[in-house]
């Protein structure tokens, strides 16, 4: 008979491989499984953090391409799943169905408020509909009221996902010695390629060209080869050959701006200056949250971003370190409580 794992977790980008590794230090003595997707840094985060697992699948630029891939990568985890009491998830459906078939109690962690809200295309509403399989989702508080519009059975959480995985944050500084300059801000493109973002048009050339105007370096990190081909020609970007310790980047940075989120976040919830620049006509129920209480700026307008960043060079502040296990501890719990209840 087949192991009967206690909790299989599907790993999909990069943000979701700390949250992982957080919850998983958490859980001595339960069975774990893991399995992942290849979009940009992930697989070798999850070998970088010794999160051993199988992963299989990969992301693509293409709209068309990425959607073949997600249904394939649903499919092959129909057979290549494990026998689980729970699937713990993020914003993503593929291994839904495989862990409702292998019997698996359904936890969904969302953020992204945006994907329930408005008119989305096909593959996005399909998306969505496999979701609400789901037996639990966990969503920060903020975002209460639209994910309890559309699933049975919400679990909130104060804070942030950011805060779950920064609470064990120590900072080491040896990451700066992979870097070809002291001083820097680092700076992820936006997602053009997401199903739930309406808009095709980046903001990345424009940045870069202020920042070398201003004397800024920049530690620039793209997703995919397309991503990367916008900070051609700049001699003040540096891209790094192998995945780095986002975190500590970010930490010792003078600013971190992001067009989709999850590092402005993260830079927000460590005290650096962060902006986001992600191009939806809305913002996410976190980030607007963010952005009310002083600690992210959103902007569209390149020399508004570029002002703020100078404005802010030496403005970081202290982590509220309380608030980050606080978060931390709720999740597990629920977790744990999840678990130990499927027979």
């Amino acid at each position: 008979m087949a192991k009967t794992y206690d909790l299989w977790a599907d790993i999909s980008n990069t943000p979701q491989v700390h949250v992982v590794r957080a919850i998983v230090s958490e859980l001595n003595g339960y069975s774990i499984y893991v399995t992942g997707f290849k979009r940009g840094e992930t697989e070798q985060l999850m070998q970088m953090f010794g999160l051993k697992g199988e992963v299989f699948g990969r992301d693509h630029y293409s709209p068309l391409l990425k959607s073949l891939s997600f249904a394939s990568r649903t499919f092959r985890l129909l057979y290549k799943a494990p026998k689980a009491k729970v699937l713990l998830s993020f914003e993503n459906a593929m291994p839904i169905p495989a862990g409702k078939l292998k019997g698996a109690k359904i936890v969904l962690m969302l953020d992204n408020d945006l994907k329930f809200i408005g008119k989305k295309p096909l593959f996005q509403r399909i998306e969505s509909r496999i979701k609400k399989m789901a037996d639990y989702v966990l969503v920060p508080e903020v975002a209460r009221e639209t994910f309890e519009s559309y699933f049975d059975t919400v679990i909130t959480y104060p804070g942030y996902k950011e805060h779950i995985y920064i609470a064990d944050f120590q900072p080491d500084s040896e990451c700066l010695d992979q870097l070809p300059f002291e001083e820097y801000v680092v700076l992820r493109p936006e997602s053009l390629t997401s199903l739930y973002v309406m808009h095709n048009e980046s903001l990345v050339p424009e940045l870069l060209r202020l920042f070398k105007k201003e004397g800024i370096d920049v530690v620039y990190l793209p997703r995919n080869e397309e991503e990367r081909k916008l900070a051609q020609g700049f001699e003040n970007v540096y891209i790094p050959p192998k995945a780095l310790d986002g975190l500590n980047l970010i930490y010792y940075s003078k600013a971190t701006l992001t067009g989709s989120g999850t590092m402005a976040r993260e830079a927000a919830v460590m005290g650096v200056p962060a902006v986001s620049f992600f191009p939806g006509r809305m913002l996410l129920a976190v980030d607007k949250d963010l952005v009310e209480k002083g600690k992210m700026m959103h902007s569209r307008e390149p020399r508004e971003i570029v002002e703020y960043v100078v404005q802010n060079w030496v403005s970081h502040k202290k982590p509220n370190i309380h608030m980050t296990k606080y978060v931390k501890q709720k999740i597990v719990i629920n977790l744990k409580h999840l678990m130990e209840g499927v027979s």
